[in-house]
Parts: C-alpha cells; structure tokens; sequence
C-alpha cells in the first residue's frame, strides 16, 4: 500500500466544517423541540380553561 500524505489545514479544515454544520443541525433540532414544547404547553392550558373546574355548577 501506498503512503498516503494529509495536509493538516485541510483536514482540519473539513473538520470545522463538519462540526459547524452539525451545531446548526443541534441548534435547529433543538429550537424546534422547543417550539412544540411550548406549542403543547400552550394547548394544555387552553384545554384547562375550557374544562369545567371541579365543584363548579353542572348544567
């Protein structure tokens, strides 16, 4: 087999490049999970006020 010769700039180039690309993917996952935490939250409290509270009067 043949030695193969790397040149470090751009290894690590590539590197940082595959590492940006991953902390946008994270940041985007992660901005969405929020969003739909926030969403159910926000149903769940909709739903609290529309739900008759306990001891109330029955129609």
């Amino acid at each position: 087999m043949k030695p193969i010769n790397y040149d470090f700039s751009n290894v690590q180039n590539l590197l940082a490049t595959k590492i940006a690309n991953l902390e946008i993917q994270l940041a985007n996952e992660q901005a969405a999970r929020q969003a739909i935490v926030e969403y159910a939250e926000s149903l769940e409290k909709k739903l609290e006020e529309l739900q008759p509270k306990e001891g109330g009067e029955a129609e």
